[in-house]
């Protein structure tokens, strides 16, 4: 297996901060080839990102999520789309140091940089054959996908005797070989994330390619026998969930960033510079405390899990509903302070190739995930705050 000596957390923000310039020199090149660059993902690889939560089995850092996210948070800063791509492409190298050590095998026997893409909605039928599942089915939504060799797509399942009425959820792991990639991202924000359709006919998959939603949120995994740090045995929804609102988090800040360079020296229609304007100073001073929130809450989540595994304590049914409302509300707490840097940057940010334009177009995409529709993680937290039992898998 392959070995690594993990960097600092400070060394990989260092890194980070560093290709900032190469991503945002990109960013228009990436929303036109609605993909992200070669030249991008090689940097990506090359800085070790993919590996910050891989297992140390191969060649991974096995770190904490939150110095993962954090990476993402300012890789999202210069291009959205590449954030995007290496947050929800990153992740699944820690969801597959949750399967069976066979996938894992399956995947990284030979090179351990090899990607996984995703679309978890469960849109595939599995049949229950000798040894695994005969599966099909069609998906949209797999960010990076022209980057990946493997894909997890979603499927429902018979029904576990163990948990009686709970529909059975999973993740089934499918080689490249047996998918097809169609073509048919056209959108008006992540332009450049690549999040195209998947479709599968008839492949068989092997019992130990499949992760039900139902063991990531009981921490029942079977690659916990062989990857034991304590990341793997965080729950699932709790990890995945900051996949898809962190890129949204530091797009956030790339506009905020952008506000204050283009509006730095601008006058308004009746020739009052913008930095003296009220209005436009508390938009600014609005977005800064609504990111820094954000933020300190991923950290608060995690390091929370974190502390309930090291201490050998379940996890709290409250803390579970709240980070998981947490997640959800940054990107909806987000969304309106972002609009209003917008409507303070003056007509002109109406045109296209106004950054600030761009990244709030960026932002409204990445709150159409479904794990960014902030009802009924609300809803579920207000009925365990009055008593109900926890109902949602994905805490």
């Amino acid at each position: 297996m392959a070995k690594s000596t993990s960097p600092s957390p400070d060394e990989l923000l260092a890194k980070a901060r560093g290709l900032q310039p190469r991503f945002a020199e990109r960013c228009a090149e990436t929303r036109e080839l609605r993909r992200v660059p070669e030249a991008s993902m090689a940097e990506l690889q090359e800085a070790g990102f993919f590996r910050i939560m891989q297992p140390k089995r191969y060649g991974g850092f096995e770190m904490n999520p939150k110095h993962f996210y954090d990476v993402v948070f300012e890789v999202a800063r210069a291009c959205p789309s590449t954030g995007w791509v290496l947050s929800v492409v990153g992740v699944h190298n820690w969801q597959l140091g949750l399967l069976d050590v066979q996938a894992q095998d399956d995947v990284w026997a030979d090179d351990s940089s090899i990607l996984i893409s995703s679309s978890y909605a469960p849109k595939g039928t599995a049949k229950p054959v000798d040894g695994g599942y005969q599966f099909s089915g069609q998906w949209q939504f797999s960010s990076g996908c022209d980057h990946a060799d493997w894909v997890f797509v979603g499927g429902a399942m018979p029904e576990d005797p163990n948990f009686p009425g709970v529909p059975q959820i999973a993740s089934f792991l499918i080689p490249k070989q047996d998918y097809e990639i169609i073509d048919d991202w056209h959108t008006s924000g992540l332009q450049g994330s690549g999040s195209k359709s998947i479709k599968v006919n008839e492949v068989f998959v092997p019992a130990h390619r499949v992760h039900t939603f139902m063991q990531g949120f009981t921490g029942d995994n079977p690659g916990a026998k062989v990857n034991t740090s304590p990341i793997f045995k965080l729950p699932f929804g709790q990890v995945f969930i900051r996949a898809v609102s962190t890129p949204c988090v530091g797009t956030a800040q790339g506009a905020l960033d952008a506000y204050c360079e283009y509006n730095a020296e601008r006058r308004n229609s009746v020739g009052m510079k913008v930095v003296d304007n009220p209005a436009s100073q508390l938009a600014a001073a609005n977005a800064l405390a609504a990111i820094r929130t954000a933020r300190l809450k991923m950290h608060h989540a995690f390091d929370t899990l974190l502390g309930n595994v090291e201490r050998g304590e379940p996890f709290a049914d409250r803390d579970r509903v709240e980070f998981r409302h947490d997640s959800t509300n940054s990107v909806e707490s987000l969304i309106p302070v972002v609009q209003e840097l917008l409507a303070n940057s003056g007509g002109s940010a109406i045109y296209l190739g106004n950054r600030v334009n761009e990244l709030y177009q960026d932002m409204l995409a990445f709150r159409q995930h479904a794990a960014n529709q902030g009802f009924g993680p609300a809803v579920n937290l207000g009925a365990v705050m009055f008593g109900a039992p926890l109902q949602d898998v994905f805490c």
